[in-house]
C-alpha cells in the first residue's frame, strides 16, 4: 500500500509539471489609430511572418512550449495590426493540416495578399510542430515572395533561432541576400522564443544583416505595453514636421516710412502671384527694422511695414487676408551690423515664412 502511494505522488508530480496549461494569446487593444492621431504615419506597407513551428519549438520555456508562446505572440501581433492597410504575408517552418505527411517543411500559406486580422488568424492557427528549422531557406524564398510587392517591407522572424538542417546558407547569409534584393525598402525584426545561447546570437545575426530591423524577445513583447511597442516601431514613424521655409521679400522702405517704394514692387508681384495660385498655403509676414530709434517705435514701425506689405497682396491679388499674419519684431532680429549704413538697409526688411501646405 505504501508503494502504491508513492507510485501515485510521483505520478501526480509528472502530471502537474508535466503538463503545463498553454500560455493564453495575448490581448492587445489596436492602438493605431491613437498613433495617427499623434503626430505617427504607417511606414510599412508590406509585412511577412516567417513562423517556427520546427521540432525544437516542442522544448518547454517558462512552463509552456516554445511553440505555445510564439504561436501566441504572433495572435497577439496579429491583433494589435488589425485594421490596417496592409500586404500580408505568413511563410511557416513546420507543419499544417493539409501538408502533414509532406515532405515539404517550410511554405507559405497565406499571401501574399490584401492582410485580413481573421484570415491571418486562421492561418496561424492551422500550423503544427514538425521537422528541421531551415530559417535560412524561407529567408532565400521571400526574394521571390515578395516580387511584387510595392513600397516599404517588415520581415519578422519568430524562432527559438536553433538552425538544424542541411542547408548550407547561414541565416545571416540568406538575411543578407534578401536585404540585397530590396534595398532600403526592407527592414528584418526577429522576435527569440527561448534563451538558447545559439539562438539568441543567431537571431541578432539575422536583425543585424537587415541593416535597419533589430533583435527583441518574445518575453520583450508577451504584455500589451511590449506587444504595443513592438508593433509602432516597426510599423508606424513619428512624422517630423519640416522646418519652416522662411525667405525674403525684398521689400524697400525709406527711412522711417512703411510704404512700399514702386521699385520694389516686381518680387512682391511674383510671391503674390505664387499665393494667389497655390490657395493652401499660409504664410507670416515678419517686419523688421534698423536699431536707428527707440526699441517702441522700432516695434511700431515694424508692424506697420509688415501691414503694408500685406494690405498689397490681399488688394492686389485678391488673397484671403486669413492665409496673411503680419508680424513685427522691430530690431530685435538684425541679420547685419547696424554700425554701416549698408547693414542698416538690410535690417529694414520684410520677410515671408510658409506656415503651412508645406510638401
Amino acid at each position: 500500500m505504501k508503494q502504491l502511494k508513492t507510485f501515485l505522488l510521483i505520478l501526480l508530480v509528472g502530471i502537474t509539471f508535466g503538463c503545463a496549461p498553454k500560455g493564453q494569446v495575448l490581448s492587445i487593444d489596436s492602438n493605431h489609430q491613437e498613433l495617427l492621431n499623434n503626430g505617427y504615419q504607417q511606414k510599412v506597407d508590406n509585412f511577412l511572418v516567417i513562423f517556427d513551428g520546427s521540432s525544437s519549438m516542442w522544448d518547454t520555456n517558462d512552463g509552456d512550449k516554445k511553440f505555445n508562446q510564439a504561436k501566441n505572440i504572433l495572435l497577439g501581433m496579429n491583433q494589435g495590426i488589425s485594421g490596417m492597410k496592409l500586404n500580408g504575408g505568413l511563410h511557416i517552418i513546420g507543419d499544417t493540416t493539409a501538408t502533414k505527411g509532406t515532405l515539404e517543411n517550410d511554405s507559405l500559406i497565406y499571401g501574399m495578399t490584401d492582410y485580413d486580422s481573421a484570415a491571418f488568424a486562421k492561418a496561424v492557427n492551422t500550423v503544427e510542430i514538425n521537422g528541421l528549422t531551415p530559417i535560412s531557406i524561407p529567408l532565400v524564398k521571400s526574394i521571390e515572395t515578395l516580387k511584387d510587392s510595392s513600397g516599404k517591407i517588415a520581415v519578422i522572424v519568430i524562432s527559438d533561432g536553433l538552425q538544424v538542417s542541411s542547408d548550407k546558407t547561414s541565416p545571416a547569409d540568406a538575411a543578407a541576400q534578401l536585404k540585397a534584393a530590396y534595398g532600403d525598402r526592407i527592414c528584418i525584426y526577429t522576435i527569440l522564443i527561448g534563451n538558447a545561447t545559439e539562438g539568441q546570437s543567431t537571431m541578432e545575426e539575422v536583425a543585424k544583416a537587415g541593416e535597419c530591423g533589430f533583435a527583441t524577445t518574445g518575453n520583450a513583447v508577451a504584455t500589451t505595453a511590449g506587444m504595443n511597442d513592438f508593433i509602432e516601431k516597426v510599423f508606424f514613424e513619428k512624422v517630423t514636421a519640416a522646418a519652416p521655409v522662411s525667405f525674403a521679400l525684398h521689400v524697400k522702405f525709406d527711412f522711417d516710412k512703411d510704404t512700399i517704394r514702386p521699385d520694389a514692387q516686381d518680387n512682391l508681384d511674383e510671391v503674390g502671384s505664387f499665393l494667389a495660385t497655390h490657395t493652401q498655403i499660409t504664410v507670416t509676414l515678419e517686419g523688421h527694422t534698423c536699431t536707428m530709434g527707440s526699441d517702441k517705435y522700432n516695434q511700431n514701425l515694424s508692424q506697420r511695414r509688415a501691414e503694408s506689405v500685406k494690405r498689397y497682396m490681399s488688394q492686389k491679388f485678391s488673397i484671403d487676408p486669413a492665409r496673411l499674419t503680419a508680424v513685427g519684431y522691430g530690431e530685435s532680429r538684425p541679420i547685419a551690423s547696424n554700425d554701416t549704413e549698408e547693414g542698416r538697409r538690410q535690417n529694414r526688411r520684410v520677410m515671408a515664412t510658409i506656415t503651412n501646405g508645406r510638401k
